[in-house]
């Protein structure tokens, strides 16, 4: 492949990360609207929400088989095009059991995109012979922003959900025909089927997945409960609940924009553990001095700390050798999405237990909010995770990381 397809393939790529946070944001913008269209209250939203995820957790292992035969330039250009058409359908069922049908196969396609759109950064990464991944796990976040600025630009208009969500559809759907056509086929993968290979094979999915679930478990709970913490723990004006999350999201973004190029200098290993170490510092700040001021450092050091840690995952699991990248990407990435999908439940769970045991007077420790030991829990998981990374070293590239003293 030639410079200039890597520079049009590299483009692409990023648009379709872009793309997939922009319609992320635009639709999740109309679920007030889409309950009103329905007649369904929270739990009911949260049941075709959870039917979605399900179909994301079908699509992802399904994508890691199909990757194998058809390879990801074909599968990343089904699925982006199939969730830009899909989307509209969300306004336009004529029941709830309509709705029903629409969201498992949403997220199917969701899941299919976010495994073949990982698996062609890989090859572009592998081309041009540098980190990548970062900086297209960015474009999402810059995606989702341009997304909820387009959503409330359109929602200001007087736009229902239908026609805005057929508005952005076919948007998207002209960007996205352009980008699949520079898209680039698989690297060849040599196969080998002796059972000591398969066993490492296994291992190191064991050890990346189980980083990937401890960083994307932080992720939604941090995403889920900030603003609530912000309110609630630390005595904020309600105003101030998106500005911890804010924080938390904008140095995400920087974080990742940064990313490749700190990970060319200090490889995958120190940077993962530096994202730990920020983390951990940032969470021991917030849920031990729980002011405005002190939660909002302590969220964006989060935010810069969780950054790199998902994408260099992905990256190293799509790298194995004679492992196809879809198949890597998508074991791993199941793994991770599991956390992303039960940590906000658990830190609630533990918040409500702690809050009964101070009610009841039975708690330890006395004085200390449910909240604060819910993120505690998180923070446990970021110690677990600087232990893993130990073990991350391991399955980088030795021609491509650096070893110190």
């Amino acid at each position: 492949m030639t410079t200039a397809q890597l520079k049009l393939a590299r483009i692409a790529v990023a648009l379709i990360f872009a793309l997939n946070g922009l319609l992320y944001a635009n639709w999740t913008s109309r679920l007030p609207r889409l309950q009103e269209i329905y007649g369904i209250d929270n739990g009911k939203t949260g049941f075709a929400l959870t039917c979605l995820a399900i179909g994301a957790l079908v699509g992802m292992p399904l994508t890691g088989v199909l990757i194998v035969r058809y390879g990801s330039r074909m599968l990343t250009s089904v699925a982006i095009i199939m969730v830009a058409v899909i989307m509209p359908f969300m306004a336009f069922m004529p029941s709830y059991f309509g709705l029903l049908l629409v969201m498992p196969m949403f997220g199917l396609f969701t899941g299919m995109v976010d495994i073949a759109m990982n698996a062609q950064a890989i090859v572009i990464e592998e081309g041009m012979k540098k980190p990548l991944m970062s900086s297209f796990h960015a474009y999402f976040s810059v995606g989702m922003f341009v997304g909820a600025g387009i959503a409330a630009g359109l929602i200001a208009l007087g736009l229902d959900a239908g026609p805005h969500l057929l508005t952005v559809s076919g948007a998207s759907l002209l960007i996205s025909l352009w980008c699949v056509r520079q898209l680039l086929p698989d690297a060849p993968v040599e196969t080998n089927t002796e059972g000591k290979k398969v066993r490492k094979f296994s291992l190191t999915i064991i050890y990346l997945g189980a980083a990937a679930f401890c960083c994307m478990l932080a992720e939604g709970s941090m995403a889920d409960w900030t603003p609530l913490y912000m309110i609630k723990v630390t005595m904020s004006p309600e105003s101030f609940g998106p500005i911890g999350q804010a924080a938390y999201s904008g140095a995400m973004v920087l974080g990742r924009f940064l990313g490749d190029w700190l990970r060319a200098r200090l490889g995958a290993a120190a940077l993962i553990r530096g994202g730990a170490i920020s983390a951990m510092t940032g969470l021991a700040i917030a849920i031990f001095f729980p002011a405005p001021f002190t939660a909002i450092i302590g969220f964006a050091l989060v935010g810069l700390g969780l950054a790199n840690i998902v994408p260099i995952v992905y990256s190293i699991s799509g790298k194995i050798p004679g492992l196809p990248a879809g198949v890597g990407i998508s074991s791993v990435s199941t793994l991770g999405y599991s956390g992303f999908l039960v940590g906000p439940p658990i830190i609630g769970y533990i918040a409500d237990y702690q809050n009964a045991l101070l009610a009841s007077g039975g708690s330890w420790l006395p004085g200390v909010l449910g909240l604060r030991v819910g993120l505690g829990f998180v923070l446990f998981l970021m110690v677990l995770l600087l232990i893993l990374a130990l073990f991350v070293l391991k399955f980088e590239d030795p021609q491509k990381r650096k070893i110190e003293g």
